[in-house]
């Protein structure tokens, strides 16, 4: 058998293929690999050096400080983050992911941070244009983060025009440069974009019953309970001791 994949290598080789077969794992056992999306501040963003900072980055540090691990952060798409965690490429997702009962169908989620979301906030450039009091006022392109719960709401409405973008910033960017009217974001994420931006202004905007969702949560695979009872007591005790709290104060400036 070992001259048999001794003579498979060098075949491969010898032909400038290499493949790595299954039945050779690569995976570090002393890394917690993360996956998540920057760009969506305060959870997740990069900072002017280019590094991956943000509320969930210094989370997953501390869940895999827990863990006896080292946290490993894999930047990927957010529609993908599901099936990457359900294939086993990444142990948990912290992407400022809302849980929902759709999402649970597919993964288990603990939940680590806010409440319900009962209402969106629109984000104008300078002032609220006259006559606008919601969405379906707006005359003009509105913007809104791919793969949200901002966009899976506003597809259901019917005549708006939704332009989609990958995080949170380039909607931001649109509607400052006068390209869409206004862009959509959940509340505690609107509440950071304004006190980052204050050129902007807010209108609140109240969701139906129907569609409130629950906080955000971490993803976890369904096959994975062990790892899902450790992260939930590690949340627990963060909880607890108001370390949570104090993460959520240094990256929200106090916005539960």
């Amino acid at each position: 058998m070992k001259k048999l994949l001794v003579s498979i290598l060098s075949t491969l080789l010898g032909i400038g293929i290499f493949v790595l077969p299954s039945f050779f794992s690569s995976k570090d056992e002393d890394a917690l690999v993360i996956g998540l999306q920057s760009g969506y501040p305060p959870f997740e963003f990069r900072d002017a050096a280019g590094e991956i900072v943000g509320f969930d980055v210094e989370l997953g540090k501390r869940i895999a400080q827990e863990l006896g691990k080292k946290a490993v952060f894999h930047d990927m798409e957010f529609d993908g983050e599901i099936l990457s965690l359900q294939q086993g490429k990444i142990d948990l997702i912290l992407s400022g992911m809302n849980i929902t009962s759709t999402r649970l169908q597919e993964i288990s989620m603990v939940p680590y941070h806010g409440e319900s979301v009962t209402s969106l906030t629109l984000l104008f450039w300078k002032k609220v244009p006259e006559g606008v009091s919601k969405l379906e006022d707006i005359s003009g392109v509105i913007a809104v983060e791919t793969g949200s719960i901002a966009e899976n709401y506003l597809k259901k409405i019917p005549g708006l025009q939704l332009k989609t973008f990958v995080g949170s910033l380039e909607p931001l960017i649109d509607v400052k440069y006068g390209k869409s009217a206004a862009c959509v974001v959940q509340p505690d994420v609107g509440a950071f974009l304004l006190k980052e931006h204050p050129d902007f202004v807010a209108l609140s905007i109240p969701l139906p019953p129907e569609e409130h969702v629950l906080g955000f949560g971490i993803g976890v695979s369904k096959e994975n309970t062990q790892l899902l009872e450790q992260v939930s007591s590690i949340v627990a005790d963060l909880k607890q001791t108001g370390e949570l709290q104090q993460l959520e104060k240094e990256w929200f400036g106090g916005v539960p």
